[in-house]
């Protein structure tokens, strides 16, 4: 397909001679959504928010949709157009397009474990996240857990579990007692998450997290206010954005609470100010200890204003009730100026 539905060439050469002026004169940004798991739905919309709020004065956007089948490119009018893996570039027409940077919003595989990254890194082109070695480390709970550990960060006891494993419970609560978490290891969106309260449950929930990843995470359960710190690179320093307070009448923050409106996000959190900022210092202090880019999110539960860390998002949510956008229009930062901030960091 060629991207456009007019019925003649002569309309078709028109709208192209429009784009190539506009594409010559700014910076082209392919705005990278889709990926290989369950969180691709949620990158769609985070996508569509992009593409709907990008400064076009500043850049000319293309969507490109990653499957496991296959690449390609949106026009505007929803058409899909070939994409050559070789290059990364865009055939429109008879023009072969090639972009200056990438806005990486694939959250899960491939796009937030390094493997898109090492991808650009290969054909040289900038994107918007954290290195290879920074996603991969991330996107393993267990491998961030430990490195946070030996930094000196508060976080949750925890247990790893393989498919080939035998699950001793005893032996696992005895380290992370009851209640406790029940993740798939690598993997985002609380998908495969469950909350143990009795041993009986502990075998069924570490089946569902293994459906999910190759191993499972078993970690002691925290009792708390659970808040989380948006961190972005703002006018060349880096930023703690305003925390937000998570309340949800679920068991936790699951899938339903965060994207289906089963939960109350406050911003700012309603805690202590020395407690606020103590969480923002920390939450900057993650970003530059982990050698995070771009934008990241950091989940903490305060335990009798003790922060500990629960989560890195290093490719979080963005869609249009994203709890990011949210935090920056707290303090006065339009998506438009949150999304330039987010390009202009990969150059």
């Amino acid at each position: 397909m060629n991207g456009f539905r007019e019925n003649t060439d002569v309309g078709k050469e028109i709208i192209l001679d429009i784009w190539r002026m506009g594409m010559n004169a700014k910076k082209r940004i392919a705005v990278v959504c889709g990926g290989y798991s369950g969180e691709s739905v949620v990158s769609m919309r985070s996508a569509s928010m992009v593409m709907a709020n990008i400064d076009r004065e500043k850049y000319a956007p293309i969507q490109v949709v990653i499957e496991r089948e296959r690449w390609f490119a949106l026009s505007e009018q929803g058409d899909q157009l070939p994409l050559d893996k070789n290059d990364f570039s865009v055939s429109i027409g008879a023009d072969k397009v090639k972009f200056d940077g990438v806005f990486i919003i694939v959250h899960g595989a491939p796009g937030e474990n390094g493997l898109l990254q090492g991808y650009f890194e290969l054909i040289g082109l900038p994107y918007t996240t954290g290195s290879v070695l920074n996603m991969a480390l991330t996107f393993n709970k267990k491998a961030t857990t430990d490195a946070l550990h030996q930094l000196g960060y508060q976080v949750a006891n925890s247990v790893i579990v393989g498919r080939e494993d035998e699950v001793h419970a005893d032996q696992i609560l005895q380290k992370v007692g009851l209640p406790c978490f029940v993740k798939p290891n690598n993997g985002g969106s609380s998908l495969g998450t469950s909350k143990v309260k009795e041993s009986s449950e502990l075998a069924e929930a570490i089946q569902k997290a293994l459906a999910v990843d190759a191993q499972a995470i078993i970690e002691r359960f925290v009792s708390g206010t659970e808040v989380t710190c948006g961190v972005i690179q703002w006018q060349g320093k880096l930023k703690a954005l305003p925390l937000t307070e998570i309340v949800t009448a679920n068991e936790f923050f699951d899938f339903e609470a965060k994207y289906n409106g089963a939960s109350e996000e406050i911003t700012p959190a309603r805690v202590d100010t020395l407690v606020f900022e103590n969480v923002q210092r920390l939450a900057m202090g993650i970003y530059r200890d982990l050698d995070c880019r771009g934008m990241i999110r950091v989940d903490f539960i305060i335990q009798e204003d003790v922060p500990h860390v629960i989560e890195v998002n290093t490719v979080p949510g963005f869609s249009e009730a994203s709890i990011i956008p949210q935090q920056a229009a707290a303090v006065g930062i339009d998506k438009k100026s949150l999304i330039s901030a987010v390009i202009e960091g990969c150059f």
